[in-house]
């Protein structure tokens, strides 16, 4: 069975998933950048996200582990499904493996697993740059902000930029060490830049009561703006 299968059953073990190449992995269209949520487009996966509500094979993703290059790396210290401790970027990816049952005895815990095995270098040294923005100033203000009494209410505000470098290749030491077909190398650097203003809107005191100047009404239940006026 190649890596370019989409079910697998082994000739050696009763294991059923799903492989996804490093093509794949690459080609397949992903906003966030997290291969883990590529997951979700396998059959027998189940659900919107990668919380405790999508199931494997009806199984809870709380039962689950994350395993990258033979090491767990999932976030076990609540039971929120599927994670990782870091960032999967597309680029770091070799090969992308859904386990829906069961799992092998070498690589256990957990009834499903999710396998991921990073890349390597080649004979040939080879990069990749890439960026991506996004920024909410060039969208439309909402309706509901538009119809505020007063004027227009701006939008809250969030400026995203998601770059990644990789490069990989042979290992060389010039008239020592050739590295062709024995040795290679292969690094990633990925970092999110991510910038917010929110617009809050908070309760301030009267005029009279900014001077100190406050008023209590007998039979009602005296309070600030949010407190209900409930008369005795």
């Amino acid at each position: 069975v190649t890596a370019e299968s989409t079910a697998l059953i082994s000739e050696s073990a009763a294991t059923i998933g799903q492989v996804l190449s490093q093509k794949k992995v690459q080609d397949l269209p992903l906003v966030s950048n997290n291969v883990l949520d590529l997951m979700q487009t396998m059959a027998g996966v189940r659900g919107a996200t990668l919380g405790e509500s999508t199931t494997f094979a009806g199984v809870s993703t709380s039962m689950v582990n994350t395993v990258r290059d033979g090491l767990s790396v999932q976030d076990g210290r609540y039971a929120n499904g599927v994670g990782s401790v870091t960032s999967l970027h597309p680029d770091l990816v070799s090969e992308f493996r859904v386990i829906l049952t069961p799992v092998d005895v070498e690589l256990g815990r957990g009834n499903g697993q999710v396998q991921i095995t990073t890349r390597s270098g080649t004979n040939q040294f080879r990069g990749t740059a890439v960026w991506n923005a996004r920024n909410t100033a060039f969208n439309a203000n909402t309706w509901s902000n538009n119809r505020t009494l007063g004027g227009a209410t701006p939008p809250n505000w969030d400026n995203n930029h998601d770059y990644s470098i990789s490069y990989g290749g042979p290992v060389k030491i010039p008239g020592l060490y050739d590295g062709k077909n024995k040795t290679f190398f292969f690094a990633l650097w990925d970092q999110t830049l991510d910038f917010q203003r929110n617009l809050i809107t908070a309760s301030v005191m009267t005029d009279a009561a900014r001077q100190g100047i406050f008023r209590y009404f007998e039979g009602w239940n005296n309070g600030n703006y949010n407190t209900a006026t409930v008369t005795t």
